[in-house]
């Protein structure tokens, strides 16, 4: 039993044979045989398990930054509602009061408090600015860079010329990984 071929051998195969049997488990032989997934399946998969979570990150981070620059703005506002309810309450203050002094009618505000007012508008207007940019720098995607994309279609050209045999596109992978690699480092080198 299972010592001669069940079917008529065919030339172009070799077997190799080794000191050493190697066993598997049948539970290991009927998974393998009954998986349909092949590396390029598996691969698919994966990029786009990775392309979700990417998306859904992107997202929270948009989320996060829309509600920051939001309660920025609702501060600007309620500053700016304050100032104007202090500046109508001393208004009617004044016309209901007939017993002011001309002195206190010419009083101007002190540049202290000008100054106080200014640089905090201003810090909220730079807040807002900054969330503004981090923001629109996040939703800007980059090309690649000329080498990395001229290898990567040196590839794809190379795998359709070599159908079923992918092998034969070896010395254009290493140099896809190695512009991929140049390009890591430099982002790397940039973020540090």
């Amino acid at each position: 039993m299972g010592a001669g071929a069940s079917k008529p051998g065919d030339a172009s195969k070799q077997v190799f044979m080794s000191e050493n049997p190697i066993q598997f488990s049948q539970e290991v032989i009927d998974s393998l045989q009954a998986s349909s997934e092949t590396n390029s399946t598996r691969a698919k998969s994966l990029e786009l398990h990775i392309q979700q979570r990417v998306a859904a990150e992107l997202e929270r981070l948009t989320k996060e930054n829309s509600s920051l620059l939001e309660q920025a703005r609702q501060k600007a506002t309620s500053s700016d509602e304050k100032e104007t309810s202090q500046k109508s309450e001393r208004q009617s203050g004044l016309l209901e009061l007939p017993s002011i002094k001309p002195q206190d009618l010419l009083k101007r505000e002190s540049e202290e408090e000008k100054a106080k007012k200014n640089a905090s508008s201003k810090k909220v207007q730079e807040e807002i600015e900054k969330l503004q940019k981090a923001l629109g720098e996040r939703k800007v995607l980059k090309d690649l860079p000329k080498e990395v994309s001229n290898a990567r279609d040196e590839v794809v050209s190379c795998l359709r010329l070599n159908d079923r045999q992918a092998l034969n596109c070896w010395k254009e992978v290493e140099v896809f990984k190695r512009e991929v690699r140049k390009m890591e480092e430099q982002f790397v080198g940039k973020v540090l």
